[in-house]
């Protein structure tokens, strides 16, 4: 087991504002993963999970933490790398309407993602700029509010929700996975270039990744409810009801499953949330051999 190397952890309550009850499983659980991360050379981890897993959450945790305790570290996020509404609307109509909405692989911009990892792998951090997404805005803030680094980190972690997952068998395509697929999707060609996208984003991380950890949820189900609280609770939803949150996360749901079913044959270390989002390290931590 790697050990990590540091004169005191930070409590999550200096660092995140989340619920007293899950402050309480993330500080049970840090100590445990930051015991798994080599700081004596460069590291890359993606953590992977479905929407509203809190994978966010614990990323930036572990981040923080590192950095706190000397370890120079860094996060970056797939959604940060979201490509804007008008080059999904020009995807949206040159490919498949789906693509309008962001989510699913294909309405990322890989190639900057790549790039700016490689420069960051590589030390090379002097000029570059990291990109943010603004959901609430649907776009990319401006570049002049894009973020730097200070410091060339050890450690670098990329969360995404499909980070690190191998794509589903070509064949597995050909049936819906639910019924926005049946009805907006009916001949697959929206699937089939999801799927192209999803394995071109797998081969590019696949060597550049050192590790993949999975945060694993109770259910489909679990993950629509968390997004329909989540929509509840905000000053103006989005989503106005269950049956649009429903849709929304159609496009996620095929990948979703595909990553409950088949994690133990990429998974190198396994959390489980339960329906409460208090995450845990599972039984099952290393890859099935």
């Amino acid at each position: 087991m790697f050990q990590h190397e540091c004169p005191k952890l930070i409590s999550p309550a200096c660092i995140l504002s989340i619920d007293p009850l899950n402050r309480r499983s993330l500080a049970a659980l840090l100590p445990e993963l930051l015991d798994r991360i080599s700081t004596s050379y460069k590291l890359a981890i993606g953590i992977a999970g479905a929407p509203g897993s809190g994978k966010s959450t614990l990323s930036q945790a572990l981040v923080q933490n590192l950095n706190q305790t000397g370890t120079p570290a860094c996060l970056l996020s797939l959604d940060d790398y979201y490509l804007g509404s008008a080059q999904r609307e020009v995807l949206s109509k040159e490919v498949h309407p789906l693509f309008r909405q962001r989510g699913v692989p294909g309405t990322h911009e890989i190639n900057r993602l790549l790039a700016d990892f490689d420069r960051i792998r590589s030390g090379k951090i002097e000029g570059l700029r990291l990109p943010i997404f603004d959901k609430s805005i649907d776009d990319r803030v401006a570049e002049h509010e894009w973020r730097s680094l200070e410091t060339a980190p050890r450690i670098v972690i990329l969360e995404g929700w499909c980070v690190g997952v191998p794509p589903q068998k070509q064949i597995e395509l050909d049936l819906p996975a639910n019924e926005m697929e049946r009805y907006q999707d009916a001949r697959g060609a929206w699937r089939l270039e999801v799927w192209k996208a999803w394995k071109r984003l797998y081969n590019a991380l696949h060597g550049r990744l050192d590790q993949v950890w999975y945060i694993r949820v109770p259910d489909w189900d679990c993950v629509i409810d968390w997004r329909w609280q989540q929509e509840q609770e905000l000053a103006q939803m989005n989503l106005k009801s269950r049956a649009k949150v429903v849709n929304f996360l159609g496009c996620f749901e095929r990948i979703v499953n595909h990553m409950q079913s088949s994690y133990p044959q990429w998974a190198d270390l396994v959390m489980e949330a339960d329906r409460n989002h208090h995450i845990s390290l599972s039984q099952q931590s290393r890859k099935a051999t």
